[in-house]
């Protein structure tokens, strides 16, 4: 990979070797007797998921504003009781109106709430359902379930020790790239700037599916496989050699 440098020495222009961004590195590799050389420098890692997101919406029709209200709270008083990590909780009720051959009826009212869990294993996503299925069996049809496609992800603690993991070796594998340019250069090269840029993993989704009510008092949902990950952080690396 550093061969290249041999040209550098002979026409004082950065090899097409070594890739830079438009505008981040000048196109005049020397300045006097100052040459400028940049790199991209990448490391990855692959990561096993430490953790399971699941996605959870329940909207509840009601004759009373105030039933849907009391409804929502009864679940999410579950749910807190629950001591899962999640995010979300926030609520709406509105009133139920729709069109019919161009005139608005209304009837009742729709409230909805929903979660993003963070679970640690599968047993929590049986707890999170079996309090789902209880709820659902005793208020019946006002009620109505939907779940996301669950997966494992990797947490962003996990994340953030690797990114500087990797932040890490890509100041290493420089030091040692400016060692290198410095022998074929005869010159003396620093490390003038590096910029990282650094993956981005997502994976809350949209797309929900109707929880159904089980028959048994025990829920035992499928199991999602966990599918590796992979996490990558670059860097731009540009050297001053004198």
């Amino acid at each position: 990979m550093f061969n290249s440098l041999a040209l550098l020495a002979s026409f004082c222009f950065v090899s097409s070797a070594f890739s830079h961004e438009e505008g981040s590195f000048p196109k005049k590799a020397c300045d006097g007797n100052d040459t400028t050389v940049a790199i991209v420098l990448e490391e990855k890692r692959e990561l096993t998921p430490d953790i399971l997101l699941l996605s959870l919406r329940v909207n509840v029709t009601t004759a009373r504003e105030i039933e849907a209200v009391n409804l929502i709270g009864i679940l999410d008083e579950a749910i807190r009781k629950l001591n899962l990590e999640y995010k979300g909780g926030k609520y709406s009720v509105r009133e139920n109106c729709w069109w019919d051959k161009g005139e608005r009826k209304c009837a009742g009212y729709k409230g909805s709430i929903a979660y993003t869990f963070f679970l640690k294993s599968y047993s929590e996503q049986n707890e999170v359902l079996e309090v789902v299925d209880k709820f659902k069996r005793e208020h019946g049809e006002k009620v109505k379930f939907e779940i996301s496609e669950p997966e494992w992800i990797v947490s962003e603690k996990r994340k953030k020790e690797v990114e500087k993991e990797l932040t890490v070796l890509i100041f290493e594998k420089a030091k040692g790239f400016s060692k290198v340019a410095s022998k074929e250069l005869g010159k003396i090269c620093d490390i003038e700037s590096i910029n990282y840029e650094r993956e981005s993993l997502r994976y809350y989704s949209d797309q929900f599916s109707t929880f159904v009510s089980a028959e048994a008092s025990v829920v035992r949902a499928p199991q999602p496989e966990k599918e590796e990950k992979s996490i990558s952080v670059r860097a731009s690396v540009r050297l001053r050699c004198k």
